[in-house]
């Protein structure tokens, strides 16, 4: 696994999918932007999140691969 790529087999990721009427094979080569749960200093809620597509690696499987080596907090977005 590279330093860009990040396991999508979590039910977080799965149920995510399913809500969009996808599973995790039907995802590969799809362009998402990725989210995780974070928090700033102060406690508040404040997303992670990378750009990217899903990609099968056959020995460490689904896998959200970022489009470059930045991620971002969602406050970042709000602010723009």
């Amino acid at each position: 696994m590279r330093d860009r790529d990040f396991s999508l087999e979590g039910k977080g990721s799965i149920a995510d999918l399913q809500k969009l009427g996808l599973d995790l094979k039907s995802a590969v080569g799809r362009r998402f932007t990725f989210v995780s749960d974070d928090a700033d200093d102060q406690g508040n809620p404040d997303d992670i999140m990378i750009d990217g597509i899903v990609i099968y690696d056959e020995q460490y499987g689904y896998l959200a691969h970022a489009d470059g080596d930045d991620f971002y907090w969602r406050s970042q977005i709000a602010d723009e």
